[in-house]
């Protein structure tokens, strides 16, 4: 970002596309859900080993990863959190008040000094929001105790292909926004006394057409651009009548998902 009120501007977009999103995130957010099933049995190989304490969520959505983490755990605390208050309060409501359970709101890239206290931090689908994914990782492994485990998943850079094969054949900006390049996040992380393991998923998302998909991001809170670009309404044409017709209108929409397990070392 440019400057703090860029970065503030981008991020009231962001908070009020997902609060917007809220219910309809629930319903069409399938990815989403899939990655959080998936990041849910990564964690049951880990479980003999996290340290006694809480479990910190970042970025909850409207709760598909904080059921099922409630089922695993059922000893546990937790604090859940997410940047849109209207996504919390529509996970509050459906999940229901416990008293071993907080609700906060956070936004990673404010934290300031933080202090270890959590025994396992999970997060789907979130990372790649963050200022930078790396220092907004690394924040949370600060926030570990020693031999704690940060269980994240985040779309990365090789999502979208066939979009930007598109964009790159008409001579049209790709607008999709920057993801994470998970080769850059681990050499990051790395200098921190953490041990990390990593694996990667591509996952396929059908759509009748172009217009769909790109409809459905908009519809799911996805579609805030962080870098400003847009198509002009005859360029949006333009691509979506070339991939309509590159792919005989089935439009299967590659999500390239990274799953990151970072432990922290034992001091």
């Amino acid at each position: 970002m440019n400057s703090t009120s860029q970065t503030l501007n981008y991020k009231q977009k962001v908070n009020q596309s997902f609060s917007k999103a809220a219910q309809i995130y629930h319903e069409k957010a399938e990815i989403q859900q899939k990655v959080a099933e998936g990041l849910t049995a990564s964690v049951r190989p880990w479980k003999d080993i996290i340290p006694p304490g809480p479990i910190l969520e970042v970025g909850c959505g409207t709760g598909f990863l904080t059921e099922n983490m409630f089922a695993e755990f059922p000893n546990r605390e937790f604090t859940i959190t997410d940047v849109s208050e209207d996504m919390l309060a529509f996970t509050r409501e459906r999940i229901g008040e416990e008293e071993r359970c907080s609700f906060e709101v956070l936004d990673v890239d404010t934290i300031k000094n933080p202090e270890p206290q959590y025994a396992l931090i999970i997060s789907n689908f979130t990372a790649q929001w963050f200022d930078d994914t790396a220092i907004g990782l690394e924040k949370l492994t600060k926030l570990l105790k020693p031999g704690g485990l940060l269980l994240t998943t985040f779309p990365g850079n090789h999502s979208f292909t066939e979009w930007y094969e598109c964009c790159l054949e008409l001579g049209l900006p790709f607008t999709a926004n920057p993801l994470p390049d998970v080769e850059e996040v681990v050499v990051k992380l790395s200098l921190s006394p953490v041990q990390i393991d990593y694996y990667e998923n591509n996952l396929f998302q059908d759509f009748d057409s172009s217009m769909e998909f790109f409809r459905h991001l908009k519809e799911v809170g996805a579609a805030t651009s962080t870098t400003g670009k847009s198509l002009t309404p005859k360029q949006l044409r333009l691509l979506t009548k070339f991939w309509d017709n590159r792919t005989d209108n089935q439009i299967k929409a590659k999500w390239h998902v990274v799953y990151l397990a970072v432990k922290k070392d034992m001091v």
